[in-house]
């Protein structure tokens, strides 16, 4: 009687341990996997907050990265004087589209002075054609563009040129146009060398370029039955375009 109380006593203090151990562990489990659930939430919280602050200082990068010039153009020619320089902005996802602000200079030549021209010009570059598909990354890659399409308006600085037309023309002689502004549209052709890496100092590739075009007042001409043809409006310019990025 004694052995089987002594049994049953020994058989309940075991489960109760076992019990009481089962208890502590879930408690623990519990326990850490509250913690555990309780940092993952912290952390969430800070990814989220430090996520928006990064992407406040990502657009803010962008902003003012996109306010840095690509690259460099100097052209001759154009209907922008007989030499013009200035800075450019290439965008898209192949670099398609371009935004330039140039400054040129006219030759006094039968005038008084010379003359500053500034030039807001645009460019569509429809299609690249690599001339190395074979090239290895050390060598010097050719492209080119069997296609560029351009659309600027440049002025012209000085009181010789008006805004709206003087007194001293016929009424509407010159309606909707002006000697101070000039549109224009040309078509034309680049080739371009690629610098590989190792060698690149100041750019990474540099753009020859010829444009053929003309530009509001000369179709005007053209169309008023003067004594013009399509040659005598059109003008061939050539230049270079220098690349950073």
């Amino acid at each position: 009687m004694k052995l089987n109380r002594f049994v049953f006593s020994a058989a309940m203090l075991i489960f109760a341990l076992h019990v009481t151990a089962a208890d502590s562990t879930y408690v623990k489990e519990v326990q850490d996997s509250t913690y555990v659930k309780e940092v993952q939430d912290s952390t969430n919280v800070e990814e989220v907050q430090e996520s928006k602050y990064d992407k406040r200082v990502r657009r803010a990068e962008k902003v003012w990265a996109s306010l840095i010039p690509t690259h460099f153009v100097i052209q001759n020619a154009g209907n922008m004087g007989v030499i013009s320089a200035g800075i450019g902005w290439s965008y898209g996802k192949r670099r398609q589209w371009e935004t330039e602000l140039l400054l040129g200079y006219i030759p006094k030549h039968d005038s008084s002075r010379g003359k500053l021209t500034t030039t807001l010009k645009g460019n569509f570059i429809p299609w690249d054609v690599n001339l190395t598909p074979k090239a290895g990354t050390d060598a010097v890659k050719w492209q080119f563009q069997p296609l560029t399409t351009s659309l600027y308006l440049n002025t012209v600085y000085g009181h010789e040129f008006w805004k709206s037309q003087p007194g001293r023309y016929p009424d509407k002689y010159y309606e909707f146009m002006s000697t101070k502004f000039r549109l224009n549209l040309a078509f034309g052709q680049r080739i371009t060398i690629i610098i590989p890496e190792k060698k690149r100092w100041r750019h990474n590739r540099i753009s020859l370029f010829y444009e053929v075009g003309t530009c509001d007042l000369y179709v005007r001409s053209l169309f008023q039955g003067q004594d013009v043809s399509v040659g005598d409006i059109i003008g061939l310019s050539i230049g270079a375009k220098f690349y950073m990025k």
